[in-house]
Order: C-alpha cells, then structure tokens, then sequence
C-alpha cells in the first residue's frame, strides 16, 4: 500500500515556486533554476549511499 504523502505541492505551488529546491514528499524534489527552469528530483539512499535520479 503506497504512504500518504503529507506535504504535496499543489499544481499552483509548483507553477509560482521560486528558485530552490522544494520538498513534494517521500524523497521527491521540485528543483526551479533561477533562470525560471523546472525539474522534478528523487533523492534516495541505496546501501548507504545517497543517489539523485532526475528528469
């Protein structure tokens, strides 16, 4: 059964976010440059190391 997630960002969130990386929840980030650029991240730990998968 999937985890609720807590802290969602809502679509009118992600469209005026600012520059910085914003938490979505469960390891999912919001990355917005500051040229105005927007990439969704996973960070995540495997065998004790961290791993950032992006797109």
């Amino acid at each position: 059964m999937p985890r609720k997630v807590t802290n969602a960002l809502t679509p009118l969130s992600v469209k005026n976010a600012k520059s910085g990386r914003h938490a979505d929840g469960g390891g999912l980030y919001l990355l917005v440059k500051a040229t105005g650029a927007r990439s969704w991240v996973f960070r995540f730990m495997l065998n004790g190391k961290a791993h950032v998968m992006s797109v």
